[in-house]
């Protein structure tokens, strides 16, 4: 147990693929250190690409508890009966949680990014052309889950198939219309001004109204350029590795490398932290 101040928590936001997932979606090396947070009272935030619908599932396989992060910071859920909903303003209801959106619409980003497309030829196709066969076949997700996946409010991802320099100029015509082009682990992610870091800051102001007397450490963890803004927004920045490519260097005061990829490193490097503050 170290000296630092009981009224110090850490609230962990971590993405997804690739980091507490591994490319076979498992988490189960993950165990200790989430067991660890959960035996600490320490909130798990999950922020992802994925939608909702998928996440829903996965956090009570998890046995998390907290708000979720979807659509790289496009909706932001909180579960009903966690009290925290008290904190909430401007919010949807979807279910058992209560939703804010931010950021563009799918269906606006869709009709900017098909209308380009159908006048300049570009060579890309995204979750809204495919059927639930397809993007199974190209996410490695079970038919289910990839129905789940296609339940999509604020993103749509896509593959491009064309030149990088006709990329630059799709990147670029997108713009003009407040539309980003994110390149994630596997997918380059169409969305509004919303990211993973404004994930972590609704997270940490939804906390600090609910327990103001409690000095919050937020951690931040990624493994891709998708996850950069929400690691040099967080006071700890966890980088998982790529098992076959370097390490992505977020600009902020505190950067811990895991060892490995994927569970196995974010359970590693977790435990590090965690010892270091209880």
């Amino acid at each position: 147990m170290s000296n630092i101040s009981s009224q110090k928590q850490l609230l962990v936001v971590t993405d997804l693929d690739g980091s507490l997932l591994d490319h076979s979606y498992s988490w189960e090396d993950a165990g200790v250190a989430l067991s660890a947070l959960r035996e600490r009272g320490a909130p798990l935030i999950l922020n992802s690409s994925k939608t909702l619908a998928e996440m829903k599932g996965l956090a009570v396989d998890l046995e998390v508890h907290a708000p979720l992060v979807a659509e790289n910071g496009g909706v932001f859920a909180v579960p009903n009966d966690t009290g925290l909903t008290d904190q909430c303003e401007n919010v949807g209801r979807s279910g058992e949680y209560s939703l804010e959106t931010n950021g563009l619409s799918r269906d606006f980003i869709l009709s900017i990014a098909h209308g380009l497309r159908a006048r300049q030829g570009y060579k890309f196709s995204g979750f809204a052309d495919w059927e639930a066969e397809q993007v199974a076949e190209y996410t490695g997700l079970s038919l289910s889950k990839a129905r789940l996946a296609q339940s999509r409010f604020a993103t749509e991802p896509i593959l491009w198939g064309d030149s990088t320099l006709r990329y630059v100029e799709f990147e670029s015509a997108l713009a003009v219309k407040g539309i980003r082009a994110l390149r994630g682990g596997r997918f380059i992610h169409l969305m509004g001004a919303a990211d993973k870091a404004d994930g972590l800051t609704s997270a940490l102001t939804l906390y600090q109204k609910a327990q103001p007397n409690v000095t919050w450490v937020t951690v931040g963890v990624g493994d891709s350029a998708n996850d950069l803004a929400m690691l040099e927004t967080a006071d700890i920045a966890i980088v998982i590795p790529h098992a076959d490519g370097p390490h992505i260097r977020p600009n902020t005061a505190r950067v811990v490398y895991a060892p490995l990829p994927g569970a196995r490193g974010w359970n590693e490097a977790l435990l590090k932290v965690i010892n270091e503050y209880y």
